[in-house]
């Protein structure tokens, strides 16, 4: 779910939804994208509980990782930095809707300098609703959120089962027009 919601987001600013929209006024390029979510409400049934001489008795690579993994415990902020590479062809098409047919756009408002989108998901028994907010600050630079809710029926096979907040906020810059070994979404170049 998290990735989902992530690749969501990083698509955010080079996306022209299904409803008419002028796309957000940036250059096509390699970005690099400063991404921090929060989950509330989200549990780990499958992660077992160590103890700290359990920890202790581990490998150092592997106990580095469970530390990792837990630290700050769920619903911890977590902060990651990646690289896109945006070309004009996908500043001027829809890709959203293409990634996720699980998922309803509705266009809130448009300019070339901000975005506000409404998005609905249903998988199964589990709907997700929210806003995304983007706004321009020059074109080598992009800000937004994401506050989304995530609600499920434990009961059914395969369902999450979790009632979630999922707030997201990034901050996109505008690294330079060539995108070097980093290819575009969606390329299979």
């Amino acid at each position: 779910m998290k990735k989902i919601l992530l690749a969501s987001v990083m698509m955010c600013p080079v996306a022209v939804w299904a409803q008419e929209i002028k796309p957000i006024d940036i250059k096509p390029g390699l970005w690099e994208n400063t991404t921090t979510s929060q989950i509330s409400g989200l549990t780990m049934p499958n992660m077992p509980q160590l103890t700290p001489d359990q920890l202790a008795k581990m490998p150092p690579d592997a106990r580095a990782r469970v530390e990792a993994m837990t630290k700050g415990g769920a619903g911890a902020p977590q902060t990651t930095t990646s690289k896109s590479c945006i070309t004009r062809e996908q500043l001027n098409k829809s890709i959203f809707s293409q990634q996720d047919r699980g998922c309803t756009t509705k266009l809130v408002s448009s300019t070339s300098s901000s975005q506000q989108v409404h998005v609905e998901c249903t998988r199964g028994n589990t709907q997700t609703a929210g806003d995304v907010n983007l706004e321009r600050i020059d074109s080598e630079h992009v800000k937004g959120d994401m506050l989304m809710k995530t609600s499920g029926d434990s009961s059914t096979k395969g369902s999450m089962g979790q009632n979630m907040t999922i707030k997201i906020s990034f901050t996109n810059k505008f690294l330079g027009a060539d995108c070097g070994d980093v290819k575009p979404s969606g390329s299979d170049k």
